[in-house]
């Protein structure tokens, strides 16, 4: 059921729990690992130099994230973890890979908003649980050692 196993992660402020958990499972189930990071789209309306100078730093960004990610998967057990970087709406697009890619469970992590923001802003884990056509686990963001 769990033969291929999808964890999101982005964002500059973004957990990686979700890659130790989902690198935990990996281990376990022996089963294969994709770590996708999805990032919006640079506004087309800028034009020349400045759209590839808002692409480019959002691409080196989710490159370093998705390294971090492989790095605490491996280091929980998963066996070569793939990765894609994927540009769009994240719900969007990391539904339809879970859906397309044929993954039996994604996993993702939440952050810590207030009703407020939450409502205002949405939440790309709650729109992947709500849409997808497979299990959904989300993995909580750990409490910084700060106590924030």
């Amino acid at each position: 059921m769990f033969d291929k196993i999808l964890v999101a992660v982005g964002g500059h402020d973004a957990s990686l729990e979700p890659a130790r958990a989902a690198g935990r499972l990996a281990c376990l189930l022996g089963s294969e690992l994709t770590i996708v990071s999805v990032h919006r789209p640079a506004p087309s309306v800028l034009g020349e130099p400045f759209y590839s100078e808002s692409l480019i730093p959002r691409l080196e960004e989710a490159d370093t994230t998705l390294d971090r990610a492989r790095e605490l998967a491996t280091a929980e057990g998963a066996f070569e973890p793939q990765l894609e970087s994927l540009e769009g709406d994240p719900a969007v697009r990391i539904s339809s890979l879970a859906r397309d890619g044929g993954f039996g469970l994604v996993v993702m992590g939440t952050r810590r908003r207030g009703r407020v923001e939450a409502a205002l802003l949405g939440s790309v884990s709650a729109a992947v649980a709500a849409h997808s056509n497979v299990p959904v686990m989300i993995v909580p963001e750990q409490p910084s050692a700060s106590g924030r």
